[in-house]
């Protein structure tokens, strides 16, 4: 993973095709997107703060984890059904960044599980499993 993070140039080798607003609206950065893999920075200094003591408020970092999750899938039409995260270490303005690497991948029953490691100059700090399902047409809710 190390070796991921001294990377400098970004490696946008796909379009992406879902959530295209969500980066005009946070201090997110898309750093990678390949097939199943998305690497995605989180500014720290412009992302919303708990109080005066700087740290980054937790649900911030869970909808970068989120956006990275969805990235990594890069289809239209998935949605996140379910989600087991673990904060490992809480974040502070001064930790600059967060960098997020999402890998996806299918199971038996067509749900994508998408799991992603946040990482604060190599050290884990994040880490999420999140669970999606491709809707057509359809809503689960009725109108």
């Amino acid at each position: 993973m190390g070796e991921v993070l001294e990377q400098e140039s970004s490696q946008v080798l796909q379009e992406l095709r879902t959530h295209q607003k969500i980066q005009t609206n946070h201090a997110y950065e898309l750093l990678t997107l390949d097939d199943n893999f998305a690497r995605v920075k989180l500014l720290t200094k412009l992302t919303e703060k708990v109080d005066d003591t700087a740290y980054v408020y937790p649900p911030a970092i869970f909808s970068c984890a989120n956006f990275s999750a969805m990235a990594a899938i890069n289809e239209k039409g998935n949605h996140l059904i379910n989600s087991k995260v673990d904060f490992l270490n809480p974040i502070k303005e001064e930790d600059e960044e967060i960098i997020f690497e999402a890998t996806a991948t299918t199971n038996s029953s067509g749900k994508k599980q998408i799991e992603v490691v946040g990482l604060v100059r190599e050290m884990i700090v994040f880490e999420g499993s999140f669970v999606t399902i491709k809707l057509d047409q359809k809503s689960l809710l009725k109108d």
